[in-house]
């Protein structure tokens, strides 16, 4: 059987017209391919930078130097994260300057400790995470080892230079603002009058006022120590040179600080809007008011004697300038009447004040009456202790500071994103898994 032949059809060649609209169509789609790429890559890009600069690049950046260490804002966000587990999120933005400052303090005391030769151990920084369910990582270890570091060169090297009893006196002490004051409760002292009920009436320093002069027990050596505010003043040598039951005379002490001043006030002139413009001398005790006020009555120059004798640094840049004052109405309760104020109220222009007393600043100077009342060596309590070790680290870690180079690089931007970076991490913390 003859075999049948399959016809084949004559393929059409494309006319030259067809063939460039073909070529425009596919080149168009190279161009719309290439198109859909090219913004594809952008919008990754575009992604990809907006992490790294919101999220990568701030991990990067300093906040702390402490001489060769640098502490950058990965870094400080975790640890301000591990400081402020436990606490509300409206607390966080708290603990970045409570963080920054132990970080400080940590890496102080490393850079400090082998010169102690205090050490930690890996083991003990594990034990303490375990027991602490923290999250174990770099970081967090580094943290701990900090802190265990610090706790140990506290309670361990500087607890040990504590002598555990020495001599000791009991003391009391009140601060009075002139010789002439202090004389005469001198008198009353010695006529019997109670220390007690004298100190709360007249000491013009605040802790001695505020207890009634009794400073408790006193250990002799380290008595700067344990008197905090007060610990630069000659308490200390004057109760070292008296004998139980003795009570010192009038010491002047230059170093205190008490909340007491005296203005001698000139008006100057007067308006019905500004109120009353005037110029003043701030001293320390009312016999200097009198005298600056005799010499002002006597003509002497009222700027020279501000720039002689005022205590008030601001006016005294102003040769004593302080102002115009406006006498609060009487309804306007929210104004406060103080001694200065009311005084001023009641001058016209050309008119002198009195000495004017007043209890909201602080002038330098005072003198001391104080008395033992017994001396004894005996064991120190546990707070003398403390107090002490803890002064005697401070000391210590101020003295490591003041030999290293230290740099704050943590402003208030990178604050702010180092906050919202623990918040959301608390957040998702929170979450249930």
């Amino acid at each position: 059987m003859a075999k049948k032949h399959k016809k084949t059809e004559t393929q059409r060649v494309p006319t030259k017209r067809e063939l460039s609209r073909r070529q425009r169509q596919q080149k168009l789609q190279r161009i719309i391919t290439f198109v859909g790429l090219a913004f594809f890559a952008a919008i990754l890009g575009f992604i990809g930078w907006g992490y790294y600069t919101y999220q990568v690049k701030p991990l990067n950046q300093p906040v702390l130097k402490v001489n060769d260490r640098t502490f950058n804002m990965g870094y400080f966000s975790k640890a301000m994260g591990l400081y402020s587990i436990g606490n509300d999120q409206s607390q966080i933005p708290l603990f970045a300057d409570i963080t920054i400052g132990r970080l400080e303090t940590s890496e102080l005391v490393r850079q400090g400790a082998p010169s102690l030769g205090i050490s930690v151990s890996s083991d003990d920084v594990k034990r303490l995470i375990e027991t602490a369910g923290l999250p174990d990582n770099a970081t967090i270890r580094e943290v701990i080892a900090g802190e265990l570091l610090t706790a140990k060169v506290l309670n361990e090297y500087f607890a040990n230079k504590v002598p555990t009893n020495c001599e000791q006196a009991r003391v009391e002490a009140m601060l009075l603002e002139s010789k002439e004051n202090a004389d005469k409760i001198a008198a009353r002292l010695a006529a019997g009058d109670n220390f007690t009920a004298l100190a709360m009436d007249f000491s013009v320093e605040s802790t001695t006022k505020a207890k009634g002069g009794n400073l408790g027990w006193l250990p002799r050596g380290y008595s700067k120590l344990v008197l905090e505010n007060l610990g630069d003043s000659m308490i200390e040598e004057i109760a070292d040179s008296l004998k139980p039951g003795m009570i010192s005379q009038p010491v002047y002490d230059k170093s205190v600080k008490k909340r007491l001043g005296y203005w001698i006030i000139e008006a100057l002139e007067k308006d019905e809007e500004k109120g009353l413009h005037v110029r003043g001398i701030l001293v320390g005790t009312e016999e200097e008011a009198k005298d600056i006020k005799n010499s002002l009555q006597q003509g002497n120059d009222f700027a020279t004697l501000v720039r002689n004798h005022s205590l008030h640094q601001e006016s005294k840049e102003q040769n004593g300038d302080l102002g115009w004052f406006k006498q609060p109405k009487l309804y306007e309760k929210d104004q406060i009447r103080d001694t200065v104020t009311i005084a001023i109220s009641e001058m016209e222009p050309g008119d002198l004040s009195y000495p004017i007393t007043d209890f909201n600043v602080q002038t330098p100077g005072g003198y001391w009456l104080v008395r033992v009342l017994e001396r004894d060596t005996r064991d120190l309590d546990e707070d003398t202790e403390n107090a002490i070790k803890s002064k005697m680290f401070e000391a210590w870690l101020e003295s490591q500071k003041e030999n290293s180079n230290v740099e704050y690089l943590l402003d208030a931007k990178k604050k702010n994103w180092a906050i919202a970076w623990v918040r959301k991490n608390a957040q998702l913390q929170e979450q249930p898994k």
